[in-house]
């Protein structure tokens, strides 16, 4: 594997499940590879944005070569600052390098029971099912649901209302400053506080670092709840998602992937960082 341009410094936004991690069985093959080549040249920063907790994330870096320095969770809720990007501000929380943008669980929890009755009777959240539950509507092991349930943030939800009890739940929970995301797979509820909300932070805070860098953000997702990222990034990338909702955009920094998953992520990424001129090797 070749380096490119030195001026230039890519930060690569990627959601995980349909995206980077294949949706049934979890993997990063054939994407791992890629991943590890570019982390041990120093080509491009990895920064997973993803609906997980930071406790999955974290059990990842044992799973996949994802040794990033920085990492957003639960939509872009909490920003996982590990290698001390961001620093210490007016948002640090009582962990250690853990940024929350938008409002803790407690917050959104007490709103949720706030709801009238016939709404909130079509919400299954986290915080209504057992791990063994979050287990079966995610696919997930025991102990990775466990983690899933760790939530310091945001709220993920199944819905079986109607459109009209859903525009009401969401009229509800604005007017508390919350908002309600769709994703891949689940609802979310969460603060003012989204997945590009979180990249702009986190690219200024590299830009600031490496003044001698032009910062080029490459966007990845197959999500509704990705697309305004991809949209804000200056390379954005839509997954293929055949199990859950199509998402679209038009532009032309707009690419869309050959394939689902990380076989898709690994050739849109590799086409993107060959435009940017870094000449990638299979070595």
């Amino acid at each position: 594997m070749q380096t490119g341009p030195a001026n230039i410094l890519p930060l690569i936004f990627t959601d995980l499940d349909g995206t980077l991690l294949d949706h049934h069985n979890y993997s990063s093959s054939p994407a791992d590879r890629l991943i590890a080549g570019l982390e041990a040249h120093n080509i491009a920063q990895i920064i997973p944005v993803t609906s997980k907790t930071r406790s999955e994330l974290q059990a990842l870096r044992k799973d996949i070569p994802l040794n990033y320095a920085v990492g957003v969770t639960e939509n872009g809720s909490v920003i996982d600052d590990v290698g001390g990007i961001i620093g210490n501000d007016a948002g640090m929380a009582d962990a250690p390098h853990m940024h929350i943008l938008g409002l803790s669980y407690a917050d959104i929890l007490s709103a949720i029971a706030t709801l009238p009755h016939d709404i909130r009777q079509h919400i299954t959240g986290f915080s209504d099912m057992r791990v063994t539950d979050i287990a079966q509507s995610t696919g997930l092991s025991l102990e990775s649901a466990k983690r899933a349930g760790k939530r310091e943030a945001s709220e993920p939800f199944s819905w079986s209302g109607s459109d009209q009890q859903m525009a009401a739940l969401t009229a509800h929970m604005e007017a508390v400053n919350i908002h309600v995301q769709r994703g891949g797979r689940f609802f979310h509820l969460t603060g003012h506080a989204t997945k590009e909300m979180a990249m702009a932070r986190i690219a200024a805070a590299f830009a600031y670092r490496a003044p001698d860098r032009d910062i080029v953000t490459i966007a990845l997702g197959d999500g509704p709840n990705d697309l305004a990222m991809i949209k804000a990034a200056d390379y954005g990338v839509i997954m293929p998602n055949p199990d859950g909702v199509t998402i679209s955009a038009n532009g032309p920094h707009i690419h869309i992937a050959p394939h689902p998953g990380p076989k898709g992520w690994n050739a849109a990424v590799q086409n993107i960082l060959s435009e940017l001129g870094f000449n990638l090797s299979e070595s």
